[in-house]
């Protein structure tokens, strides 16, 4: 384990903060806390962060698939996925497997081959007694779905992006046409770098909506869903990666499958995520946030032009007593030729 060299996982996540990490430290290292809370916890990014530096870190996200993320490398200090593992994942030991991805899936996201591999493999992971190795290889068959969809998101039923013969300006079709159980053993193999102790008690807590998350740390970090200024309807991130909320909870995914006239399955929605989607409802959402945590250390992730304003957020942090300070990192995303800035609000 000592020997092994500390690598923050690949994510292709929206939102994501895992460039940002040593300029949100930069900006955080000379506060005084010994704990902190990651109520968005994504990918675990931030959280990450915070346990190399020795902090006690609660993870928490909405998301069942987030929340195994969290597990592989949060709370779990010191198991790691063996060769050995990952063979008996891969190898068939039934002559039957549920087809659930196969029958609802079929055309949408996958090649039919893929589809029928992905039920297997995610039903094999699921008969892994260790709770961590399920995690890492979970977390890992995650970001293997991703890095074979064009956009990284799961939000069209585009298969055909990948598969039409035509010239492309946008994605990564050699990734996409990589076997999935070479993509698995890559990201199996960063996660496990990635596995070490801090010496705190660090947790997922799981599933909490971030206004009622349980609080008892000196700092918390907020990394809301984005909410453009031009547009309708915010980020909904269930929208974006239902497909793996499905393979975190597969037992239950068929049952949570709705049509209602779209192209491609999808899950039934999630109130405490819709309140960040819906433009009558953001800007008191963010006041109810800032009022839940004016009592700790607060941080807070968002980006230019979104909705409410820079200026807004300063306001609502000064309404609950909070000296504030802001710092922005200009940026553009790929795939985008607009120059935004990546904002971080300190409040204590």
């Amino acid at each position: 384990m000592k020997n092994r060299p500390f690598t923050y996982p690949s994510t292709r996540y929206t939102g994501s903060k895992r460039r940002f990490l040593d300029w949100i430290w930069q900006h955080v290292k000379d506060l005084k806390f010994d704990s902190a809370l990651d109520a968005f916890g994504g990918t675990a990014s931030v959280s990450l962060l915070f346990k190399r530096q020795g902090k006690r870190v609660l993870y928490n996200d909405l998301l069942k698939f987030n929340q195994i993320i969290g597990k592989a490398i949060i709370e779990n200090n010191s198991v790691i996925v063996t060769d050995d593992d990952i063979e008996m994942v891969l190898k068939a030991n039934s002559n039957t497997y549920p087809d659930l991805i196969q029958r609802h899936y079929k055309g949408i996201f996958f090649l039919n081959h893929e589809n029928a591999w992905l039920d297997r493999v995610v039903c094999n992971i699921r008969t892994l007694r260790d709770t961590y190795k399920r995690s890492i290889l979970l977390a890992a068959l995650f970001q293997a779905c991703l890095a074979k969809r064009p956009f990284n998101l799961f939000h069209r039923a585009n298969l055909y992006l990948r598969t039409s013969r035509v010239e492309r300006t946008f994605g990564n079709k050699t990734t996409w046409e990589r076997p999935f159980e070479e993509l698995l053993r890559r990201y199996v193999a960063e996660y496990n770098k990635a596995i070490f102790s801090n010496g705190k008690k660090n947790r997922v807590i799981g599933g909490f909506d971030a206004l009622s998350v349980p609080n008892g740390v000196d700092l918390v970090y907020l990394d809301p869903p984005y909410f453009r200024s031009d547009s309708s309807h915010g980020t909904d991130y269930l929208a974006f990666y239902h497909f793996l909320e499905g393979l975190a909870d597969y037992t239950k995914w068929e049952k949570r499958i709705h049509q209602n006239g779209s192209s491609y399955p999808k899950l039934s929605g999630n109130e405490d995520i819709k309140r960040f989607c819906n433009k009558a409802e953001i800007s008191q959402t963010f006041q109810s946030l800032i009022e839940r945590f004016q009592d700790n250390i607060v941080v807070l992730s968002y980006q230019s032009g979104g909705e409410p304003t820079k200026s807004e957020i300063i306001k609502m942090f000064r309404s609950v007593g909070k000296k504030v300070k802001v710092y922005d990192k200009p940026h553009r995303y790929v795939l985008s030729s607009e120059e935004k800035s990546e904002l971080l609000f300190v409040a204590q």
